[in-house]
This record gives C-alpha cells, sequence and structure tokens, in this order.
C-alpha cells in the first residue's frame, strides 16, 4: 500500500482502531482459540480440512499459510469482498459510526465520478430495454411469447411483477428503440445489449425469446436471460447476458432481491428461472436460481447474509446431481445447513407444482434429505447389502464421506444411522472413520509442507538446502521477537539490519530498528501500511506469527545464533574469496613482470 498523507493516516488509524479483527472475521468463519492467537479454515480460499487461518488479538492482524493471505482488517475486507482499498475503508468506517472524509485528489474523484455515472446509465439503459421487452410482450409481435407464458401457467400479475418480456424476432429492434432514447451503439455493446459485426455494424443480443430481466439486490436491472420458445438448430435454450461494468454472474442470483425479504428461514436454490417465477406464484417467496452457471461460493456467501439454511431443488437427471453435489459442498463449506429435495418422477420444480399443486411441492420441501443423507442414498443404490462383500465396500464409500464431516455430532449421527442400515456396529465404523481422518489429516499436513517448500524455494530462487530454510524461519522468527522492546534491547547490539539476508526482511528490520530507536511503539498495522500489496502477506505473518513461545527472551538466543553463524560464515567466505582474488592478482603481475624480463 502506498503511503497517504498524515491526515488520511489518522483516519484509516481511526478505523482500524475501532474495528475488532477478531469480530469481524467471526462474522465470516468460525474462530477457534489456540494459545494467544485464533484459528480456522481460511474463508478466503478453498480450506477444507486443516485450519490454515491464524489471527492475531493483540497484533490486529491475520494470516493465511495455506494462500499466503494476511494484513489488517482492511486487507482482509478487500479480499473478502472483492473491495479495493478505499472501498474497504469505507465500508468499515460505516460500520464503526466514522464520518468518511475525502482525501482523493481531483483526478481521483473524477475517475470515480466518470464511472459512477457509467454504472448510473448502464442501469438506466438497462431499464429502458426492460421496458421496452415488457411492452413487446403485449403486442401483436409478442403474442406467441406471451401464449407460451400462459402455457406455462404464470399469471398475468407473476408476468408484471417479474417483468417478463418478449425480444422482437428482429435485427435491430432494441438498437432502434434504444437510439430514440439517446443511447449510443457502443453504450449497448458495453451493456451487452447489442453484438458487434466484423464490419463494425452492430445488431441484437436477443431476438425472438421470451426475456427475464436479472436485478440486483437493490432492484436495479442488471442484465436479462433470453429464452427460446421452440427448440431451433444451433439455438442455445437460454441466451444470458454477458458481464458488464455492473453484472457478474458469480456474485448475484435470480429473484434474491424478492427472496431477501422472505420470512422463512430458508432458501430454495433452483435451475431455472421458471422454476422460481413458478413457485413464487405458488407463494415460495424464498426461491432463487443461479445465473447460468454452476453454483458459486460467492452465491452461497449472499444467502449466508440472510439466511443459513437452503433446500437444492435441482433436477432429477444426471446433470441435476452433479450440480447439486457441487453445489452442497460449497454450502457445507460456508456453514449453511443444507438439504437435498428430489422429485423422483423426473419432473424439474414447474412441473412438478404446476402438476401436483403447492401441497405437495410443501411436502416434497419438508421431507428434503440432509445433503450427507443425499451422497449416502446416491451410493446405497449402487451397492447390494446384501452381498458380504459389496457390504464392506459399501460402509469404506461411506466411511470417506464421514471423515470430512468437522462436527462431533454431526459424524456420530451417521455413523449410527450407517450402522442400523448395515448391522455393523458403530465402533467398527468409527475406528474406519477415524483412521481415514488421520489418514487425511496426515496428508494435509504433507500438502502444507510442499506448499511451504515450494513457495520456500520460489522466494531464494530454487535453493533448496536446509541450512538456508533455517536461516529464513530463524530470521522469522527474530523480526516478530524483536518488536518487544526488552527483547530488542538484548538484541539490537548483536544484530543489526543489513545481517537478515532476505530483502523483505531487511527491510522489516531498518523499519523496527528505526521504530524502537525513535522511542516509538510497534504498531503492526502501522509497519504494514508502509510495504506494497504484495508483500502484506509474508509481513503479516512475520508480525503475527511468534510460534506461541512463552520465553520470548530465551527463545531469541536460537535465531539469533542462527542468523550470525550465517552471517560470520559468508563473511569469511568473502575474505576467502578477495583473498583469493588479491593472490591471482599478484600472480598474475608477476607472470607478467617475468614475460617482459625475458624479452
Amino acid at each position: 500500500m502506498v503511503r497517504q498523507s498524515v491526515d488520511f493516516q489518522d483516519f484509516v488509524d481511526e478505523v482500524l482502531g475501532k474495528t475488532d479483527i477478531v469480530d469481524l472475521i467471526s462474522r465470516y468463519v468460525t474462530l477457534k482459540r489456540v494459545g494467544n492467537r485464533f484459528q480456522a479454515l481460511c474463508p478466503l480460499h478453498n480450506d477444507k480440512k486443516t485450519p490454515s487461518f491464524s489471527v492475531s488479538p493483540d497484533k490486529q492482524l491475520f494470516h493465511c499459510f495455506g494462500c499466503g493471505a494476511g494484513g489488517t482488517a482492511i486487507h482482509f475486507i478487500m479480499q473478502k469482498e472483492n473491495l479495493d482499498f478505499m472501498e474497504a475503508v469505507k465500508l468499515l468506517a460505516e460500520r464503526a459510526g466514522i464520518p468518511i472524509p475525502d482525501y482523493r485528489s481531483s483526478s481521483e474523484r473524477a475517475k470515480a465520478a466518470e464511472i459512477h455515472n457509467k454504472k448510473k446509465r448502464m442501469y438506466e439503459m438497462n431499464a429502458e430495454a426492460a421496458r421496452f421487452f415488457f411492452a413487446n410482450l403485449t403486442s401483436k409481435s409478442g403474442e406467441g411469447a406471451l401464449g407460451y407464458l400462459k402455457r406455462r401457467g404464470l399469471s398475468n400479475s407473476t408476468i408484471k411483477s417479474f417483468g417478463l418480456g418478449y425480444a422482437p424476432d428482429s435485427w435491430t429492434a432494441l438498437i432502434d428503440f434504444m437510439k430514440t432514447k439517446g443511447y449510443a451503439e457502443t453504450e449497448l455493446l458495453e451493456a451487452g445489449l447489442a453484438v458487434k459485426r466484423d464490419n463494425d455494424t452492430y445488431f441484437d443480443k436477443f431476438r425472438d425469446r421470451v426475456m427475464f430481466p436479472i436485478l440486483d439486490l437493490r432492484g436495479n436491472v442488471i442484465a436479462f436471460g433470453g429464452r427460446i420458445m421452440t427448440d431451433k438448430d444451433n439455438a442455445p435454450k437460454y441466451l444470458n447476458s454477458p458481464e458488464t461494468l455492473v453484472f457478474k454472474k458469480k456474485d448475484n442470483l435470480f429473484a434474491m432481491n424478492i427472496a431477501k425479504n422472505s420470512k422463512a428461514g430458508q432458501f430454495l436454490v433452483m435451475e431455472g428461472y421458471m422454476d422460481v417465477i413458478s413457485l413464487h406464484q405458488n407463494g415460495f417467496d424464498n426461491a432463487v436460481a443461479s445465473l447460468g452457471t454452476a453454483f458459486t461460493p460467492q452465491q452461497a456467501e449472499i444467502l449466508k447474509r440472510y439466511a443459513d439454511k437452503a433446500v437444492l431443488c435441482y433436477d432429477a437427471d444426471e446433470a441435476g446431481q452433479k450440480a447439486a453435489d457441487r453445489a452442497g459442498g460449497i454450502m457445507r463449506e460456508a456453514n449453511i445447513k443444507c438439504r437435498v429435495l428430489t422429485i423422483t418422477d423426473g419432473k424439474d420444480p414447474d412441473e412438478y407444482i404446476n402438476a401436483k399443486g403447492k401441497e405437495m411441492f410443501e411436502l416434497l420441501v419438508d421431507n428434503a434429505e440432509s445433503f450427507i443423507e443425499y451422497k449416502i442414498g446416491k451410493i446405497e443404490k449402487q451397492y447390494n447389502l446384501e452381498d458380504t462383500v459389496e457390504k464392506i465396500e459399501f460402509i469404506e464409500q461411506i466411511a470417506k464421506i464421514l471423515a470430512n464431516i468437522k462436527n462431533d455430532v454431526e459424524r456420530e449421527v451417521y455413523i449410527k444411522k450407517t450402522a442400523r442400515k448395515t448391522d455393523i456396529s458403530p465402533a467398527s465404523i468409527t475406528a474406519q472413520v477415524e483412521n481415514l481422518m488421520r489418514k487425511n489429516q496426515k496428508g494435509e499436513q504433507l500438502k502444507a509442507q510442499r506448499d511451504e517448500k515450494r513457495a520456500f524455494e520460489a522466494r531464494t530462487g530454487g535453493r533448496q538446502d536446509l541450512d538456508r530454510m533455517r536461516l529464513y524461519n530463524a530470521e522469522k522468527l527474530m523480526l516478530n521477537l524483536i518488536c518487544e522492546p526488552e527483547i530488542f534491547k538484548t538484541v539490537s547490539d548483536k544484530l543489526k539490519p543489513e545481517e537478515f539476508t532476505e530483502g523483505i526482511h531487511r527491510r522489516l528490520a531498518e523499519i523496527i530498528y528505526r521504530t524502537h530507536q525513535n522511542g516509538e511503539k510497534i504498531r503492526p498495522m502501522q509497519i504494514i501500511s508502509e510495504f506494497d500489496e504484495a508483500d502484506t502477506g509474508t509481513v503479516s505473518e512475520i508480525l503475527s506469527d511468534d510460534k506461541n513461545v512463552e520465553n520470548k527472551a530465551e527463545a531469541a538466543k536460537m535465531p539469533l545464533k542462527i542468523i550470525k553463524e550465517f552471517y560470520l560464515k559468508q563473511a569469511a567466505m568473502t575474505e576467502q574469496t578477495d583473498a583469493a582474488k588479491l593472490q591471482e592478482i599478484m600472480d598474475k603481475l608477476k607472470k607478467d613482470k617475468k614475460q617482459k624480463g625475458e624479452k
């Protein structure tokens, strides 16, 4: 992060001072105290088994040993919410009730205003396009589209509340209309409403399709989905808007602007727009769908803001089951209690609710299996439990699932269910599960060690020798310990910043020494602000990870010895090299003198 004005830094310091990093991160992941720190599965990457995420309440820093992320509460929010530095500071300031001053330069303000205005115009453009599509639905050209929606069982009020429409079977109908509203073809291209040909002419992206406006949580139209009414060669059933300045597929859910206000306490997650709309029409105002892509961790985070329960209502075909497996796994990682609804007669949710009615679908929802039961049930269909060999194979497969359950009580519940199903003792199944858990843990530890070794090799240009790694770790621990004034006093006369071999270590040492020598208190958050964004993870790891040593004065002796020994060895090698070079020069002079004398 580049240093900014003193006034601005005071504002940042106030924001960090009023933001407890433990409280902040606890909103995203469950933290467990270990010594003087907290640990968790990292909420910033796909951390499934071994906690690699560490939070230091004393220093108000976090660090992940898996993905390398680290820094202050600001850096956490930047990565978790995908914000830039100023956006993250503003978010934390608002949470803390701190007024936000504007420290930006005139050029920065102008650029921000330009982006804001561009987004605003794109929202307005999309809203205008939505009105155009809606108007076309009730025109003569839209009779077929309106008939299609009626045949799908949608009422006029549902069509109106979702703003459904029709894109005419024309190459430029929307473009021509939008031009009358003052929009240029280039703007329509940026908004994903038009497509550019090789000859620099433009045509409508959506043609002869039923249109589904996609709204964000604030009710802005951000994109569209278009569905064909009859199968056509080489035409996809659904055509979705491309990503734009205001639309990111992974960060939005269809109908979430409505479902977020539901009192149901859980969400019904569908595959298609029509499924969602049919459910809403039948009173299920908690139905949502992903947007033409597989369910994402970002979408799980959106759901988690409003409820921690969800029911997956995907199609029963193979593709639907694969999608359910993936979505359920993501939801469990986000600590959403997930269940899976299965429609056995091959219908999708839209077809089922229209054929059987609201009450029958509600019964399906109430009887939906937990995600783990769903996975076990899928495996059970593959085995004959009356056959001894197949029963053993079945238990082996189930044990793999149960070994990944973190909650002890939940794991025991499923062990007992499996025991009753197979007539095998819970103790035997538990032993097999625990054996797998130990292997998984060992595997994760080995992976972490390999990752650390690879990271070390990358930092040291491929050097793999243990002495170098030992020195690297010694420097990290020493830098952490000399943040303590008493340790610094005993070490500073024996060790100088220039004796640290790693570039970032040397620079950090210089800052720590300078701070102590100026009589100032070491403030980790202030130190991190002196480094570029790319280095914050490394610096935060060093400043926050004291290896839980209790006697810091005693602990400082070993890294000091390692660093001094290496430095003295390097100095001796340099002296030997210099002496060898001097001897080489002397020998050359003698040789030259001798040759001249012979001539």
